[in-house]
């Protein structure tokens, strides 16, 4: 484990990031100590590890033209620094090189023509991983947004149960039932606010998600509420998050095929029905594949699956992916597991520090996933991920979720309603996000609903 000792503190936080990916590689412990001078634009950074005292020390070129640039390069390297000083100390490497961001695609873009020799031979990226970022680039492109397209996006945040990883701002619907009307009518509201945004600025709508949760669990009759609400928008891609299978039943599907539903997800995490149990989720296996059965004639149908759940073994993740491409789904999200504060499992301790195995069950889904015809389309990464790796979205060809694009290449201007969520306006000419979050908490949001709409005129109507 590395003690971090920084002498100058301005990227601590951030570099943090990189030394806890090193961490989950190293067996043994050493301190290192980094500090960094300016002459002019040229850097120099040192790195001193361990009671050696051994010293790495770089040169660099921060030229920049603004103030916000180059500190993203300063960030860069200190980052390059600190990795390549402890590739050569301990003899440890990370897939993803020196990178922490959250979107290695959308950085590969703004890169440029330079982007694969800078992952490569810069950022340490392997082979393998800078792969897959060009590929989910390339396939990405001929559906991004031309800068003229807006989504909306809808959460509700009720679940059957608390699955052991999640720390989304959802709660058990067992428990909240009261909730519901109320936080259904604010919804409503801030939704028909939003249809007036749209008509006075005559904005174009790409897509509607609505997230959650599990937005299927609330009684049908408000979920058909909802969803007519949002029919106006003429979305050409209109998702439901449905998830749980054990929310879906004729009923369910009718309304959603009612208000013109194109896309829902039902998701197996795995197809191990021990554990299933084991991380709190209510139903079997083969309740996943009867609903999918019902409802994929219908429907596009995404599957999520979770590598590294908690007791599953390399041939078990196998399993669950060999079984999610004999039923053809549209679209297959991998999860690699990360432990989320708030999430039982984080709560209870687990530890999910088998790197080679996790490498192993990602490296089989892409195997076995594009070898079945689906290609990557989009993906992010996220901090205490299972291996420091990615979580990555598959989908044929020609059923590519466009929001799921959108949202992780920050390209397109959302329009968003409920607890949590967080509408954003892209200003395409500086590549520009500015953001108007609403109160997290279902209960916050019903108490302060008035407060949420004075935020929402005045982030959406300022020019007025």
């Amino acid at each position: 484990m590395i003690n971090f000792i920084a002498i100058e503190d301005n990227y601590t936080n951030d570099l943090m990031e990189l030394v806890r990916a090193l961490n989950g590689r190293l067996d043994k412990d050493f301190d290192l100590s980094l500090k960094y001078e300016f002459d002019g634009d040229r850097m120099l950074v040192s790195v001193v590890l361990g009671e050696e005292n051994r010293t790495y020390s770089t040169e660099y070129d921060v030229t920049a033209k603004d103030k916000m640039e180059r500190k993203r390069l300063e960030k860069r390297y200190l980052k390059e620094s600190i990795y390549n000083a402890v590739v050569n100390y301990a003899d440890v490497s990370l897939p993803y090189g020196c990178l922490t961001g959250i979107r290695p695609t959308k950085l590969f873009r703004e890169l440029g023509a330079r982007a694969r020799d800078m992952f490569e031979n810069e950022f340490s990226v392997s082979k393998k991983k800078a792969d897959l970022v060009e590929t989910t680039v390339r396939v990405q492109e001929p559906v991004r947004n031309d800068g003229d397209g807006h989504d909306v996006f809808v959460f509700i945040p009720f679940c059957p149960t608390r699955c052991a990883y999640c720390s989304f701002v959802s709660v058990a619907i067992d428990k909240q039932k009261k909730l519901i009307e109320p936080y259904v009518n604010c919804l409503l509201q801030e939704i028909e606010f939003l249809k007036e945004v749209v008509e006075k600025k005559a904005l174009k709508i790409r897509t509607v998600y609505v997230g959650g949760g599990t937005p299927t669990s609330i009684p049908t009759e408000y979920l058909d509420k909802i969803l007519s609400a949002l029919v106006p928008f003429k979305p050409f891609e209109f998702t439901v998050e449905a998830g749980r299978p054990d929310t879906i039943n004729s009923s369910v599907l009718n309304v959603l095929k009612k208000n013109g539903v194109t896309r829902i997800s039902v998701n197996p995490q795995t197809f191990n029905d021990a554990t299933l149990e084991r991380i709190g989720r209510r139903h079997k296996a083969e309740m996943v594949e009867e609903v999918y059965r019902e409802a994929k004639d219908d429907f596009d149908v995404n599957m999520d699956l979770i590598a590294m759940l908690p007791g599953e073994s390399l041939e078990d993740f196998k399993r669950t992916v060999d079984k999610a491409v004999e039923l053809d789904a549209e679209n297959v999200t991998v999860h690699t597991l990360y432990l989320k504060k708030g999430s039982a499992l984080k709560v209870d301790g687990y530890q999910s520090v088998d790197n080679d195995t996790a490498e192993k069950m990602v490296d089989y889904a892409y195997t076995a996933l594009t070898g079945a015809g689906y290609v990557p389309y989009y993906m992010y990464r996220q901090k205490y991920t299972s291996g420091n790796l990615e979580n990555v979205g598959y989908a044929k060809p020609d059923k590519i979720c466009v929001y799921n694009v959108d949202i992780m290449e920050e390209d397109t201007s959302i329009l968003a309603a409920g607890a949590a969520a967080i509408s954003k306006k892209w200003d395409k000419s500086i590549n520009l996000i500015t953001r108007n979050a609403n109160f997290k908490e279902p209960l916050e949001y019903v108490k302060h609903f008035d407060t949420v709409m004075e935020r929402q005129r005045a982030f959406w109507l300022e020019e007025e």
